[in-house]
């Protein structure tokens, strides 16, 4: 059993609290912490969620602090649930706090940009962490996708050496051990502290599953009187503010700056992503509190739903769409294929259907994305090569993990494939997998196998 529980520190990632608990226990490797942690080894360490914990550990947890709270309080849940609608948002929280659901599962997460790859830290955060707790942490509010600045001391975040995706960490990684004190740079401009201040004000805001109207109806009510929204309420001029909003968030140093088809899709209900969002409403003049409580009438309600774009604003340009989700749907199929969207890291299938609610978009669109299609093609498999797969990795992990001899039942319970589904991926085990280990796992599919 964990021996030492330390207090979770204000705002505070969970990851960060587990990479304390591990120091402070006095396990001589995360491995060893982990696997009382986890519900079972194969499972890593989430970095933005709480991941799948072991029943007792969750118990010991639930003992200290209501999971509800740390989900709320101390993972990326605002991030990706704020913006969701109320029914949405309560099933993610309850799945989320009641066993355990992969995050991807009940949002759109997106891949992340060359901004967001790692950890980012504020260099004073980590002189005051030390001063006041004795250590420092990595701090939740430091990770908000394109969270440029430590709203707190007015510097730039730093990133750290520690990737920020889940599924590319199978150690704990405390940021104690893994930051050191730098010299904090002080040139940040007041504009872009005034977004950042304003992201983190939305962020931190206690989640409401209330009946708020639409997001895309809020965001409507704030164009209006704008040049941005036609004098008769029904048209909006969706280029003229995504050209408005390239030039404006350019001077801030935003990574993503949200595009006209982001930004149509958004405007339109089609998405609720919490960067895209908030650039449109602070760019809109909308108050944090009014996109967050908003007082909106039936009738807006209403006329945001008829609401439409002019033709020529409509994306028809299939081409530039098409480039400019390429690189998304590329991240995207090859974190499917190689497993890195799954909690385990077990290879996935890539599909039609799945690359397109990961990336956000309906199927019917790839018709008019040809480069987009031609990385579903690239990737599409039959289910008995991606059992192959999935047969070569688990045999892969299990020799490593188990140092000794590797059992049928241990094949079939890591890779998830049925013996009856292994006889038919046996034939492409060649191109997946050495002449040696491709005979290796033959033999434990065929092994006690009945003839006929």
């Amino acid at each position: 059993m964990i021996g030492f529980m330390p207090e979770i520190y204000p705002d505070e990632l969970v990851y960060s609290w587990f990479c304390r608990i591990f120091v402070h226990s006095g396990y001589p490797t995360s491995k060893a912490f982990l696997g009382e942690l986890l519900f079972n080894r194969h499972c890593n360490p989430s970095k933005e969620f709480v991941g799948h914990l072991n029943p007792e550990m969750e118990q010991e947890i639930r003992q200290i602090y209501p999971m509800e709270e740390l989900v709320l309080e101390h993972t990326m849940f605002p991030q990706y649930a704020r913006f969701i609608g109320p029914e949405n948002k309560k099933n993610a929280l309850h799945r989320l706090t009641n066993g355990f659901c992969d995050a991807h599962h009940l949002f759109s997460i997106l891949p992340r940009n060359e901004g967001d790859q790692y950890l980012k830290y504020c260099p004073l955060c980590i002189v005051e962490d030390r001063e006041i707790y004795g250590e420092a942490y990595w701090h939740r509010t430091h990770q908000i996708r394109n969270m440029p600045v430590c709203t707190k001391h007015k510097c730039r975040l730093e990133n750290s050496s520690v990737a920020a995706r889940s599924s590319q960490s199978f150690i704990l990684e405390p940021a104690e051990m893994a930051l050191e004190e730098r010299q904090a740079r002080n040139d940040v401009i007041p504009l872009e502290w005034e977004f950042a201040s304003y992201m983190e004000e939305i962020f931190q805001e206690p989640m409401s599953f209330g009946g708020n109207p639409p997001i895309s109806a809020i965001l409507y009510a704030g164009m209006e009187g704008t040049k941005y929204l036609k004098s008769t309420g029904r048209v909006r001029n969706t280029q003229l503010l995504a050209d408005g909003m390239q030039d404006y968030f350019k001077e801030i140093h935003i990574k993503d700056i949200a595009s006209i088809y982001q930004i149509q899709r958004t405007l339109s209900g089609q998405r609720t992503d919490f960067s895209i969002v908030t650039q449109i409403a602070f760019f809109l003049g909308i108050p944090a509190h009014g996109l967050l409580h908003p007082r909106l009438s039936k009738e807006q309600i209403q006329k945001s739903q008829d609401a439409r774009c002019p033709k020529g604003d409509i994306p028809e340009d299939w081409n530039q769409y098409d480039e400019e989700m390429l690189p998304i749907f590329q991240q995207t199929a090859k974190g499917i294929y190689q497993g890195k969207l799954d909690g385990m890291g077990r290879p996935g299938r890539v599909t039609e259907r799945l690359l397109c609610r990961a990336v956000g978009i309906s199927p019917h669109r790839l018709g008019n994305m040809p480069k987009c299609r031609g990385v579903l093609e690239k990737y599409e498999e039959s289910y008995e090569e991606n059992w192959a797969r999935r047969l070569v990795w688990a045999y892969g992990k299990l020799k490593v993990e188990k140092e000794g001899k590797v059992y049928w039942s241990d094949l079939r319970r890591v890779s998830g494939v049925k013996r009856e589904r292994a006889g038919k991926a046996l034939p492409y085990l060649k191109g997946h997998a050495g002449r040696g280990m491709g005979e290796e796992i033959t033999a434990l599919v065929l092994e006690g196998k009945q003839p006929g």
